[in-house]
């Protein structure tokens, strides 16, 4: 029988356990304490005016001075917000068995047992003296503010004390736990609802809203009023603190829908979306503005404007969200279809002009009236007067976000101007009367064309939008939203009604521009499914009227309910339509081409960086530059870094006049230094999508491969690298012919999809070759030729990829297989050779070392070549 092993803990390591035993041991000692200090009862008035009602203690969520202004906002809110019914108040007793004092729907305060033990009588006693206090007080305001309409308001607890005073001014510690607290449950069940419904199928937006109708008053506030007041306070200072972080995740969100919008398929797209734009939009808001002439003024907030409802409910009817069908689309494999596109158009079209109504609604609100004025005539100008300058001084702000990228030092520069932008359109269009929503969505729309916007700047403002602001806000939004209230029967039916009108009236507008532009059933339908979820847009509309006071809080959750139910039904009812829609064999076949064009290097290349000092093989280069520019829009910097002691030249006086300005924007740039190649290394680590240098000739003793220059360059940038050689740059290159050898390597076939992308851009002809070695027969035995079946298998499937690639754009494409007993490079300078080929495109992994390393093809093709080579550096 073995015993048990003998464990030896060195002197330090039973010193520093000793240490932390002794450091828990305190901190357990702390919480006790402050446990204990936390349970001692405390008390603290609360007041109507100049009047004491009663005394409330603390919780164990918070102290009594917190508790005693929560009540006392609470009925200074109901007093402020007349009119009102006294005998409207009522005791109900929650799961819990604490009695809680409602004025109808609305809780005032819970009776707790330390408020009674104080009392010395039981909750339900102390609950009815108390109520019947509240009762008396509020009679008298209400009879004061019927006798004269000029009183103002009683102000609130002058009797408190000093401290108490200074308790309500100033955020105190207890509302920042308080604060953290909310955030965290909020995000929490976000994370858990929105997982089983994105597992069930759904998308995660619901999961983040039955989120807000679990903590809030549909379930928890029903079950546990008392704990619901006390964690999310309805009215006050503290439920405010979410209210902002809320319309900051709203202007996030508007920012990338902005982002997401594509104009250019808008245009692309003309006169069908031209009738599912304007019917698909105008039937619904027409009849919803019907509808709303014969909904109950319940729904309605202010009863005299009903413009305003009108126009709301019209906006409701129109609204739909782009990003939940972009997703169904996309798990249809139907994204990519013309059908497909068409509804994500449509859909972006009728966000666009949603916002615009937005912006309306907000003018008819009146809510701008305060400020004197026109309100109407303000919001009307000064929005016309915004988007002109939004529009026509794009290139103030993408020359101003250029140079913050180039000069600011912090990597989080970018992004702060971003957000600074954002801030800023929102706060002039909420000062012109028309919302922050119109300037958020705007803001996004300008920043999508910004060439140094590029998706590593994106991410992370999308990371944090979608991981932290998106779900507060749509939680947060039905925090005090009571999906309970549509149990009761006409209620209920009425939004069960609008929320079926909802989407009756959005197909047949749908299928009516459908049968205009000549469209089938199926798609007219698929059409107005997809352009009938409301999603994010739901919310923001339903959140901005409730804030307005255009509708009721019983309007409010039907909003929430039609915005759930559209979203819902989204998934299963596009999966219904798209299924019975007819794609032929060729629409299948243009989508895989325009899937394959899109996962090229090429087509990801959005900023060029070009080092040059405007004579030689700039030429090429530009030439270069102009064909890509006619694929796609691309902004290069020209650099020119000039030495201290240089003699003053005219750099880019011939780049001027080889360039091409209609396809290509070039932003002019010199930098006086004595060390180019860190200059062009600190520039080309700012978010370039390529560099492009020119090399002169290889030197013959091979130090360097390109140049000692252009190898440093590569050797210090993280961004791709294109090097062209040209051995005669005083002859203009015409490039017809492309050759691009490719063997099994990563590096070699992401080099040839970039040559035959710059082939078609070129529209030159492309030749593939592969190279095998002929003598490897007699190399190896029999028992291993079947080293040589696999390398030619690999070589078809590279051979069949970049076939398909090439018949995706459209280019003259060549395969050669060359088996051949010579080195590859003398194999391909041959090839060249023979076939009268004009540009070799390599692809190059570089090897760091004492000095840069390509391999020795590469190195032997530069200094062999009959013709321009152009060698693509990848990092591995």
């Amino acid at each position: 029988m073995t015993s048990p092993p003998v464990t030896h803990r060195s002197p330090i390591a039973a010193k520093a356990l000793r240490t932390t035993r002794v450091l828990l041991s305190l901190v357990i000692c702390m919480f006790l304490m402050c446990a204990v200090a936390g349970a001692a009862d405390e008390f603290c008035d609360v007041y109507v005016g100049q009047e004491k009602l009663f005394a409330v203690s603390n919780t164990k969520l918070m102290p009594a001075l917190e508790r005693a202004q929560l009540v006392s906002d609470t009925i200074q809110n109901i007093i402020n917000d007349p009119p009102f019914d006294p005998d409207a108040l009522t005791i109900r007793t929650s799961v819990d068995g604490v009695p809680v004092i409602f004025l109808k729907d609305k809780p005032i305060c819970s009776v707790t047992k330390a408020d009674a033990d104080e009392a010395g009588t039981s909750q339900q006693l102390l609950a009815q003296e108390w109520a019947a206090k509240l009762k008396r007080r509020l009679k008298e305001v209400q009879s004061k503010q019927a006798s004269s309409s000029t009183e103002s308001p009683p102000p609130v607890a002058p009797g408190k004390s000093q401290a108490a005073r200074r308790g309500s001014s100033n955020l105190s510690e207890h509302a920042v736990l308080l604060l953290f607290i909310e955030i965290t449950l909020l995000l929490s069940a976000s994370l858990i609802c929105g997982e089983i419904l994105s597992r069930l199928g759904q998308p995660s937006i619901i999961g983040q809203i039955l989120a807000g109708l679990l903590l809030g008053q549909t379930f928890f506030g029903a079950l546990f009023p008392d704990l619901s007041s006390q964690l999310f306070p309805r009215d006050g200072s503290q439920s405010r603190l979410i209210e902002v972080i809320s319309w900051i995740g709203v202007s996030f969100i508007l920012m990338l829908t902005g982002m997401e919008t594509n104009v250019a398929m808008l245009r692309r797209l003309g006169k069908p979306l031209l009738w599912f734009g304007l019917i698909g939009l105008f039937g619904p808001l027409i009849a919803g503005g019907i509808i709303s002439l014969l909904l109950p003024g319940q729904f309605m907030g202010d009863l005299q404007n009903k413009l305003a409802f009108a126009v709301f409910l019209g906006t409701v009817f129109a609204a739909s969200s782009v990003p939940v069908v972009a997703k169904v689309l996309m798990d249809l494999k139907m994204f990519k279809l013309s059908i497909g596109q068409l509804v994500v158009a449509t859909a972006l079209a009728h966000d666009l002009l949603c916002c615009l109504l937005l912006a309306v609604i907000v003018v008819l609100s009146g809510s701008g009236s305060e400020g004197g004025g026109n309100p109407l005539l303000l919001a009307v100008v000064g929005t016309a007067v915004f988007l002109a300058v939004m529009y026509l001084g794009r290139p103030v702000f993408f020359t101003v976000l250029r140079w913050i990228n180039h000069h600011v030092s912090t990597s989080y520069g970018l992004i702060t101007a971003m957000v600074v932008l954002l801030l800023a359109c929102a706060a002039t269009t909420q000062a012109l009367g028309v919302h922050i929503v119109l300037g958020a969505f705007a803001a996004g729309v300008i920043l999508s064309h910004a060439p140094v916007i590029n998706h590593k700047v994106v991410r992370p403002l999308e990371t944090v939008t979608m991981a932290f602001f998106a779900p507060i806000f749509f939680a947060s939004s039905c925090l005090n939203v009571n999906l309970g209230t549509l149990l009761e029967p006409r209620l209920g039916m009425v939004t069960l009604l609008l929320a079926l009108a909802t989407v009756a009236v959005k197909l047949a507008s749908c299928y009516g521009a459908g049968k205009i532009a000549r469209y089938g059933k199926w798609e007219s339908l698929a059409i107005g499914v997809g352009c009938n979820t409301k999603g994010s847009l739901g919310l923001i509309l339903g959140m901005l009227g409730y804030s307005l006071d255009i509708i009721s809080l019983d309007m409010y959750a039907s909003v929430i309910f039609i915005s759930l139910f559209s979203t819902a039904a989204s998934a299963p009812l596009m999966k219904f339509t798209m299924g019975r829609v007819k794609v032929t064999d060729e629409e299948i076949a243009d989508m895989k081409r325009e899937e394959r064009r899109s996962r090229t290097i090429l087509s990801s290349i959005r900023r060029v960086l070009w080092p040059t000092s405007g004579r030689g093989r700039n030429t090429f280069i530009a030439k270069l530059l102009n064909s890509i520019g006619q694929t796609q829009v691309i902004e290069t910097t020209a650099l020119w870094v000039q030495r201290r002691d240089g003699a003053a030249e005219r750099p880019f006086a011939h780049i001027d006049s080889v360039v091409d300005k209609r396809h290509v924007s070039v932003y002019a740039s010199s930098v006086q230094s004595d060390d180019p190649q860190k200059v062009i290394s600190e520039e080309g680590n700012r978010g370039y999508d390529l560099i492009v240098m020119a090399s002169d000739e290889p030197p013959a003793d091979a130090r360097f491969v390109f140049g000692q220059l252009v190898d440093n360059v590569i050797l210090n940038t993280s961004t791709r690298v294109l090097v062209i050689y040209d051995p005669d740059p005083t002859t203009e290159r015409h490039i017809k012919k492309v050759l691009v050898p490719v063997s099994g390597k990563e590096v070699s076939v992401a080099a040839a999809e970039f040559g035959i992308s710059l082939a078609k851009a070129l529209n030159a002809h492309v030749t593939c070759l592969s190279i095998m070695e002929s003598e490897a027969s007699d190399l190896y035995s029999e028992a291993t030729k079947s080293g040589m079946a696999i390398e030619r298998n690999v070589s078809n499937e590279i051979t069949n990829s970049l076939n398909e690639l090439s018949n995706a754009l459209d280019v003259n494409f060549e395969s050669l297989l060359i088996q051949t007993a010579a080195h590859p490079a003398q194999a391909a300078i041959l090839t060249a050779q023979q076939h009268d080929i004009d540009l070799i495109v390599l692809g190059a992994e570089p090897k760091i070392g004492k000095g840069l390393f390509v391999g020795h093809t590469i190195n032997y093709i530069l200094r062999h070549a009959p013709c321009a080579v152009a060698v693509l550096t990848l990092r591995g």
